[in-house]
């Protein structure tokens, strides 16, 4: 029987031989860099799409990169959060799963939450193999587990409830990066049993308030970023993680004083998701995925975040100026891609293997 779990969810570091770990390594890390590049062309994809007016698969196509994203980021670290290697067959399939199910997904085809729901279920046991505790290793993959439950909630109801998933999985990091592992009970235990609820809910603009004070209490005020090594990677981390923060108090505030659904939810896609993943995921992670050094990070790094914050806040008073705020908005997305592009050509590549 452990021989069975093993062959499908992976090994314990203490019962991996040192070759077998290599072997494994290579497909966790190969499925991991292809989500994450396939994201990438969703995401530029996505975004020419919306300038060509096709409203609902440029929906599609962010909210289903940033799944696969979150993924792809995810998985590269699981065996750090977790304490299991994933064998090549359990690579393989959260691949294989998340490939089929953003195909699905963005066509439009009916069945395509039932793929997401194996997909989910999968990884949930992926995590329960070894990654769930109260020791502060495990204790932030809590809220990426609630952030599962959620996306098949999302999956099965439809609807733009698919954001709790990156935003579970960005507070996971968030705790991780900032040194916050150790749990919080309550509210931890609050966020984690009611976010599942609330992207159930999400249709509403109450609940989109409730969800972003709640992810605001979870990661908690910026703290400790003195001590922070100033490198090219981490650099644009500290004043990215706070307009991130200040996003989530701006949708609060919009949410109570009756703005558009549509526009709150911009305003955490691009001011609170897309500002973390510019400042953490993007420089500090996925170097490290795709086996890669950068020379340079933007100009100074900081107008990659400051451009997505201001280009969320103006997406979100879309509805005081019309059109041209949208065209504003996406022109400054589109600066960011391109200091972010220009960033990674800078690099070389690293030898791993």
């Amino acid at each position: 029987m452990s021989r069975v779990v093993r062959l499908l969810l992976g090994g314990l570091f203490n019962e991996l031989a040192q070759d077998t770990y290599r072997r494994w390594f290579v497909y966790q890390m190969r499925v991991s860099q292809a989500l994450i590049i396939a994201s990438f062309i969703s995401f530029i994809v996505g975004s020419v799409v919306l300038a060509l007016r096709y409203a609902l698969l440029h929906g599609r196509l962010m909210l289903g990169g940033l799944v696969l994203f979150y993924i792809g980021i995810m998985f590269s670290q699981h065996p750090g959060f977790t304490r299991v290697m994933p064998s090549p067959p359990a690579s393989l399939l959260i691949g294989a799963l998340s490939i089929a199910w953003f195909i699905t997904y963005v066509l439009g085809i009916r069945f395509s939450w039932i793929v997401g729901l194996v997909l989910v279920v999968y990884y949930i046991a992926l995590l329960i193999r070894g990654g769930l505790g109260r020791v502060p290793l495990y204790w932030p993959n809590t809220f990426f587990l609630s952030g599962l439950v959620s996306l098949a909630v999302a999956l099965y109801t439809g609807g733009p409830g698919i954001i709790a998933f990156p935003i579970a999985s960005i507070v996971s990091l968030v705790r991780r990066v900032e040194s916050r592992q150790r749990p919080q009970y309550v509210i931890d235990l609050l966020y984690t049993a009611l976010l599942p609820i609330m992207t159930y809910f999400v249709k509403y603009v109450i609940d989109i308030a409730i969800m972003s004070l709640l992810t605001f209490a979870v990661i908690g005020l910026p703290r400790g970023f003195r001590s922070w090594v100033k490198t090219v990677y981490s650099r644009a981390y500290p004043i990215g993680s706070v307009l991130a923060r200040a996003s989530l108090l701006t949708a609060v505030i919009l949410a109570l004083v009756g703005v558009p659904m549509s526009e709150i939810l911009h305003l955490l896609f691009i001011g609170f998701i897309a500002t973390v993943m510019s400042v953490l995921c993007i420089p500090m992670l996925i170097p490290g995925i795709l086996w890669f050094s950068m020379r340079f990070y933007g100009i100074s790094g900081y107008e990659i975040p400051a451009l997505l914050f201001i280009s969320a806040l103006l997406r979100a008073l879309y509805f005081l100026a019309g059109p041209i705020l949208i065209m504003v908005s996406l022109l400054l997305v589109f600066a960011a891609y391109i200091e972010v592009a220009v960033s990674y050509l800078s690099g070389e590549r690293v030898q791993v293997l």
